[in-house]
């Protein structure tokens, strides 16, 4: 049974004949060993670590959860101790003391809390919270993205090092047939045209392995760049997914985007720290209501022996100050319908992209099992042909035409398997959360 679970394996059965025989001749096709070799996973890791938008994403969660800190230590007084030491040349009367003095010390603790903000203060940090979600849900997108042009690269990696596989298996029929015609150029039933054509082949062959080898030496390239790492990094997983996991409805997988997709939260959250800020900019038109208390110590002479204390309660009602309470309803009325209007869109969009997503994995699903059978029928055609061209009974461009038609389609097998992956992480990026096969 395949089902949905919360860890992302993506492992898929290796059994098939050619797959085997491909990642048995991948060893010897690529002879420069890469500096690193790594899992999908530890590349999904390491991509966290060093790629900027992730990187930006965490940085900008941290500095969201500061300003959380901030709105709460509203609520807490503010408490502050002065101290200052004074002397001059010329001496002043001290009324306390009755003397000339030169010097002077004092130490002063101030204690301030506001009695009364009309709800600015729980509103505020209502909104820093939902910054908060936004920038976790972010974060938690950056990720996916993340892991989606890591998986992206990794799956590059993989395929190009099949298809170097299957350039050299080219390479290698191409070697066969040149010596089997020459053979047969050497008894007298061959012709040199057949030489001919035979050596072009291996040149040809030649080429697409030397256009192979380079493709993965830049896959392997741009894997290092993508996770931190500097030079080639190989991959310990040569397994591309053949088949994909039993996916819910379309309705149901758009109902799952709607509900977990991080896009979603992010535009929700981001929707009621707008709403927030709006309920904000009406407290500004409401009294405030301050307490301020201090003690203080002073004397010409330390330490201090002379105190007093103080009490002031303060409250303000802004009457007039140039229509800047106005704009700013108006501002954050305006912020928060286009925060309306993204939320709404976010939705639509995760929901539409999760259908696309199946759709795509279904594609890819039938273009596997379709270049599978290519690949039955493209060997079977070329044994075929080899057996009539032994006998004399077929040409060598007959031949040829079967083994160029075996090389592509073991390609295209190769490159549907690479698709399916990217689907299936594509679909795992836009739900925010893993697929799983048991």
């Amino acid at each position: 049974m395949r089902q949905w679970l919360g860890q992302n394996p993506r492992r898929a059965p290796t059994g098939s004949v050619l797959a085997a025989l491909i990642v048995l001749s991948a060893g010897p096709v690529v002879a420069q060993t890469p500096d690193r070799v790594v899992t999908l996973e530890e590349a999904r890791r390491l991509a966290w670590l060093n790629d900027p938008v992730t990187v930006g994403a965490e940085t900008s969660l941290e500095l969201a959860e500061a300003s959380r800190r901030e709105a709460f230590g509203s609520f807490l007084p503010t408490v502050s101790l002065n101290g200052i030491y004074g002397n001059s040349s010329n001496q002043r009367f001290d009324q306390a003391t009755g003397r000339l003095v030169s010097t002077s010390y004092t130490a002063q603790t101030n204690v301030s809390y506001d009695l009364f903000t009309a709800g600015r203060r729980f509103i505020s940090y209502r909104a820093a919270g939902a910054n908060v979600e936004a920038a976790d849900a972010s974060l938690r997108e950056a990720r996916y993205r993340t892991s989606l042009e890591t998986t992206s690269n990794f799956y590059e990696v993989v395929a190009s090092s099949e298809l170097a596989a299957v350039a050299q298996q080219r390479l290698t029929r191409a070697r066969q047939q040149l010596e089997f015609a020459n053979t047969r150029l050497e008894v007298g039933t061959g012709t040199r045209s057949d030489v001919l054509r035979a050596e072009l082949e291996v040149g040809n062959a030649e080429l697409a392995l030397i256009d192979a080898e380079s493709a993965h030496r830049s896959a392997r390239l741009g894997l290092g760049r993508q996770i931190g790492v500097v030079g080639e990094v190989g991959t310990s997983e040569a397994a591309l997914p053949e088949t994909a996991p039993a996916l819910p409805s379309a309705d149901s997988l758009a109902a799952m985007a709607a509900r977990t997709s991080p896009l979603v939260s992010s535009a929700d959250a981001a929707w009621a720290a707008s709403r927030a800020t709006r309920l904000s900019s009406y407290t500004f038109w409401a009294p405030t209501l301050r307490v301020t208390g201090g003690y203080d110590w002073f004397s010409p002479t330390w330490p201090p022996e002379n105190r007093s204390w103080n009490l002031r309660v303060t409250a303000s009602m802004p009457l007039f100050n140039g229509f800047q309470r106005e704009a700013t309803i108006q501002r954050s009325n305006a912020s928060e319908r286009i925060a309306e209007a993204r939320a709404k869109d976010a939705v639509l969009g995760a929901r539409a992209s999760a259908i696309d997503a199946a759709q795509q994995i279904e594609s890819a699903a039938r273009r596997v099992t379709i270049a599978r059978r290519g690949v039955d029928l493209a060997s079977e055609d070329l044994r075929v042909q080899e057996e009539r061209y032994q006998i004399s009974a077929s040409t060598i461009v007959e031949l040829q035409t079967s083994q160029v038609a075996l090389a592509e389609a073991e390609s295209a097998w190769v490159r549907a398997r690479q698709q399916l992956g990217v689907a299936l992480a594509t679909l795992e990026t836009v739900l925010g959360r893993e697929l799983v096969t048991n």
